[in-house]
């Protein structure tokens, strides 16, 4: 769609939901109508094995709970080194595989913020530079340096 903004004309793409028809049938001002609702996109879990009041049970990657076998999941636990405290000594160091996940994404989300303040000094550098403005291209250009 081509928009105009005080006299500056640019192409605006609106990004695209994916809209789901619900079953429910309801009425609008007498006619029937289909509720519709955006498509929800399912965020994978970490699945992990955990355990709460002595009862162990795992997490699944759709985010249900699947409850263990009493006998061979208290083998299998203490087989994996629970302590005292019924936490696995990998997850006390926080070395669960929960946290190195977040870790990994929190580790990401910093480099694509680092990625897009580069590009936005670099997009701004250029408009200096087509500018002729001088004292702002040093001034970027001592910015950029700061955060590299």
């Amino acid at each position: 769609m081509k928009l105009t903004y005080r006299g500056n004309s640019y192409d605006y793409n609106p990004p695209l939901l994916e809209v789901t028809t619900s079953e429910i049938m309801c009425q609008y001002r007498g006619q029937p109508t289909a509720y519709t609702y955006v498509r929800h996109v399912p965020i994978p879990q970490m699945a992990a094995r955990l355990t709460y009041r002595g009862v162990p049970y795992q997490t699944t990657r759709q985010g249900s709970i699947e409850q263990l076998q009493g006998s061979a999941a208290q083998g299998q636990a203490v087989r994996q080194g629970l302590n005292f405290a019924g936490l696995r000594r990998h997850q006390l160091m926080g070395m669960s595989p929960a946290a190195q996940a977040r870790r990994d994404l929190l580790q990401e989300a910093s480099l694509k913020h680092k990625e897009s303040v580069a590009r936005s000094l670099e997009h701004r550098i250029q408009v200096a530079k087509a500018q002729g403005n001088h004292q702002l291209i040093q001034q970027l250009e001592s910015e950029m340096s700061q955060t590299v």
